[in-house]
């Protein structure tokens, strides 16, 4: 009888370890961990808004979508990335949204140039302050663009004819506090020029605009141009950056020209305050996953003509601090 207890007991063990061999082993759907415990994160539940705070079209909207894109292609994330467009105020009726949004792990926003500018300018009720960092993914440049058959052949083009008729010639833009207008405004005080700026919801309203003759130029990201420019329906001046662009090697930078310019905006993702630890490492993992991917590096960066650069929260976050710094800087001398 004892002999047979004791086979019990052993065939009762090895069922138990069986069972946790097998119930370890289950991964037919991977689930997020907490940082550092591999514990299970049970998050997310349900969709994720990713907030552009401007109109569709424009180079934050290209860029919202084509993570949006990159996230779903690959499956990074289990609930749906939804892209909701809030223009209005330069940027910061969205900004102003999302922060709102106070410990909402499930609201994202889009950094553009206004995230920084509005707050600097008083435009904005929001600051960075206000936002948790949660990655920086791409640096983008400005183009300036003219229509094909504008009388406008290059840079000095335009600074004589600005020159001999102040305030006359109309520059596109998104708002006043967009990259674009800071450049509007640098370019006239480094080449003693006045123009007349005209602001539209987003940079594909700009380059209708553009085509439409209804200004006579603008500063653009190169994504918002890049149909009309291969269509032969827009020609590029100048690019801001410090050297030309690999697809648009023909166009001259400022520099080249001797304007001392360069101007580059730092896109990333920031999320409401307060929103838990675990979720911030959650997105920083996804963010940096698609940081690698063939279908951003290749089907968003080199096809925008845009410049790569994955940050972490952390890192993000004095990013954010230093280009602010840098924005106040530059907007306290252009403004004069």
């Amino acid at each position: 009888m004892r002999k047979n207890m004791r086979w019990v007991v052993f065939f009762s063990i090895v069922v138990m370890l069986l069972s946790l061999v097998v119930g370890c082993s289950d991964s037919t759907k991977p689930a997020a961990t907490n940082s550092g415990t591999g514990t299970k994160l049970d998050y997310p539940k349900k969709s994720i808004e990713l907030v552009v705070p401007f109109a569709a079209g424009g180079g934050s909207d290209i860029f919202a979508r084509n993570i949006e894109r990159v996230i779903s292609s690959k499956k990074l994330v289990s609930q749906p990335l939804v892209i909701v467009n809030k223009p209005g105020a330069s940027g910061s009726i969205g900004y102003a949204y999302t922060a709102e949004k106070k410990g909402d792990p499930y609201t994202l926003a889009t950094v553009s140039s206004s995230f920084y500018t509005a707050p600097i300018l008083g435009q904005s009720p929001v600051s960075y302050k206000n936002f948790t960092p949660i990655a920086g993914l791409a640096m983008d440049t400005l183009l300036l663009v003219v229509r094909t058959d504008s009388k406008y052949q290059s840079v000095q083009d335009i600074i004589d004819d600005a020159k001999a008729n102040p305030k006359k010639l109309n520059v596109g833009g998104t708002s006043g506090t967009s990259d674009d207008a800071v450049m509007y405004y640098a370019f006239q005080a480094r080449t003693g020029t006045e123009m007349k700026y005209v602001p539209f919801n987003s940079g594909g309203e700009v380059m209708t605009a553009v085509l439409g003759g209804h200004v006579d130029m603008a500063w653009v990201n190169p994504g918002e141009a890049l149909s009309q420019l291969e269509a032969k329906k827009a020609r590029a001046l100048a690019v801001a950056s410090k050297e030309r662009l690999t697809a648009l090697k023909d166009v001259p930078t400022l520099k080249e020209k001797g304007i001392d310019l360069v101007l580059a905006q730092f896109r990333g993702v920031v999320a409401p305050l307060d929103i838990p630890a675990d979720v911030v490492k959650y997105w920083e993992g996804v963010l940096e996953k698609l940081a690698k991917d063939p279908e951003w590096t290749e089907g968003y960066l080199k096809k925008n003509m845009v410049e790569g650069r994955y940050l972490n929260s952390r890192d993000f976050s004095q990013a954010i601090i230093e280009t602010t710094k840098m924005y106040e800087e530059f907007l306290s001398k252009v403004k004069k």
